[in-house]
């Protein structure tokens, strides 16, 4: 298979990687938080671009990959009610 036609799994689909990234913004908060996706997006940028996308597409897969930790994120904030006791 011809290089050109390879194309890796794209980062807003590893799960694991997903998972991670929420997990540690979900630790943070203000300041801290946005320092640490914004150094995580630029990372993840120079990632894509190193295997072959053009900035576009790159900007684009970040984003997705953004979305992804949202919804991780929002998934992991949804807790199940409490039973109701009574006296």
């Amino acid at each position: 298979m011809s290089p050109e036609k390879v194309r890796a799994f794209p980062i807003d689909r590893q799960l694991f990687l997903v998972r991670d990234v929420a997990a540690k913004l979900g630790n943070l908060h203000g300041e801290t938080a946005t320092s640490f996706w914004k150094a995580k997006a630029a990372e993840l940028l120079d990632l894509v671009i190193g295997a072959g996308s053009d900035k576009t597409s790159a900007s684009d897969e970040v984003r997705r990959f953004f979305l992804a930790v949202q919804r991780e994120l929002l998934a992991g904030s949804v807790v199940e009610p409490a039973p109701l006791l009574s006296a």
